[in-house]
């Protein structure tokens, strides 16, 4: 009767021991995550050829991201912008002497992919894994906006660089800086007065020079969602 009860207890102490190593070297795992952002925004093209973060406004929007693995995953984003320009403020001659400015609103959809230089999340037994990581990003995107002769949807190139730390197990902040190649030069002709922004020079047009870039510059903060459990490790003793 002793032996059995000893046994008994035995049991019950190796049961819950295997419990709690089970819940201790389980790792927890995310398939996505949402949140917001906001920073702003500010263009290099014929009316400012080389400065950043000049005439900047305020850009806003959202974003979801699925997590592929631990460094890769793939975001969609949707922002509002505003950028200005103002050929006065650079010392570039405009053929006959021109000057001119715009204002510009855009949305932005992009489809980005990005890839974490570390092993991102949280971990009790990971020590590849970090709470913090920089990443890089790149991927296509779609912007609307508006020229003097009606609203036009065209086609950018993103890429950019950020860096991200995990708050708490679902929490995640993060900064991001992200420019926009844009295939047309007409994103700052927005009235018939400024119209000599589209080519102002007649340079032979081709996708790799002469047209307009936009650039993204925002903090985000996200939640993960869709919890799943990782394989759980073995303990050797």
């Amino acid at each position: 009767m002793y032996i059995k009860r000893l046994l008994f207890k035995n049991l019950i102490l190796i049961a819950i021991c295997t419990c709690f190593v089970m819940q201790a070297n389980a790792q927890t795992h995310f398939l996505g995550e949402i949140g917001v952002l906001g920073g702003v925004s500010y263009y290099n093209g014929d009316a400012n050829s080389t400065k950043i973060f000049k005439n900047n406004d305020l850009a806003f929007g959202g974003l979801i991201r699925a997590h592929i693995t631990d460094r890769f995953m793939v975001k969609v984003n949707v922002i509002r912008g505003e950028v200005y320009g103002n050929t006065s403020n650079f010392p570039d001659v405009y053929p006959y002497h021109q000057q001119v400015s715009f204002a510009q609103r855009f949305w932005d959809i992009g489809l980005h992919f990005e890839h974490n230089m570390i092993k991102y999340g949280m971990s009790y037994w990971d020590r590849e894994m970090k709470r913090h990581t920089p990443y890089f990003l790149i991927g296509p995107g779609l912007t609307n906006y508006r020229q003097w002769s009606g609203n036009q949807i065209t086609f950018n190139l993103t890429f950019g660089v950020g860096y991200k730390v995990k708050i708490c197990e679902r929490l995640n902040f993060g900064i991001e800086w992200s420019m926009r190649k844009l295939f047309v030069d007409d994103f700052d002709v927005t009235t018939s007065k400024n119209t000599i922004l589209n080519n102002p020079y007649k340079m032979d047009r081709s996708w790799l020079k002469n047209n307009d870039y936009y650039t993204c510059a925002f903090a985000f903060l996200s939640v993960d969602l869709l919890k799943r459990n990782g394989a759980c490790r073995t303990v050797k003793f």
